[in-house]
């Protein structure tokens, strides 16, 4: 079976297809001409499982062909569940003179930190969330997952640039995420389960 990843973001679709293990065929958005002229969906949800939703329907329906949509972020306790789905908006709470490109985690993630910091919470606990779903065109089926992974914001460490993988700290590692190797973070990352159990229900 192939399936579109509903993302231009061709890091996530290899990744994704290191997961699948053969089991189905991944592609991206920027591996389709046809979706090339096409506005990507607007990801108005309030939680990462309808923007998962969102998208999957979206481009199931526009490109006729199972779509899959996936929504991931960092929830941290310090800061009441920010960035969550709200990164931009986020940014310009708590750094609301400042110009920052969301897209470019070494401008996200220290801000973050020094938002902790002044918040007065001391805990550093985080969740990795992601949510995966599978959309058949004509709504013929839909497939749902989320998953998460708790730990810690951490200063930037390892050399991997991927998100917010350099400032998380799982529980029970001495490594972040950035500083891991590819298979040893699916093995312990919430994308894996979820997209696991995606797998499970075809």
């Amino acid at each position: 079976m192939k399936i579109v990843l509903a993302s231009r973001n061709p890091k996530k679709a290899t990744e994704l297809e290191r997961i699948a293990k053969g089991k189905i065929e991944i592609i991206c958005l920027k591996d389709i001409p046809e979706a090339e002229g096409i506005l990507q969906a607007e990801e108005n949800g309030t939680t990462f499982i309808e923007n998962a939703r969102i998208k999957a329907k979206y481009w199931a329906e526009k490109l006729n062909m199972p779509a899959l949509g996936e929504d991931s972020g960092i929830e941290i306790e310090a800061l009441n569940g920010a960035p969550g789905v709200y990164t931009k908006r986020c940014m310009s709470q708590f750094c609301p003179d400042e110009n920052i490109n969301v897209d470019k985690p070494e401008e996200v993630y220290p801000r973050l930190l020094d938002a902790m910091k002044k918040s007065g919470n001391l805990s550093k606990k985080a969740y990795w969330v992601s949510a995966i779903v599978l959309a058949f065109p004509k709504e013929e089926k839909i497939i749902e997952a989320v998953n998460s992974l708790e730990g810690e914001m951490c200063e930037c460490a390892g050399e991997k640039k991927f998100g917010f993988d350099q400032y998380f700290k799982p529980v029970g590692q001495f490594k972040t995420l950035a500083e891991m190797e590819p298979e040893e973070k699916d093995k312990i990352g919430p994308r894996q389960k979820s997209f696991n159990e995606i797998l499970e229900k075809i």
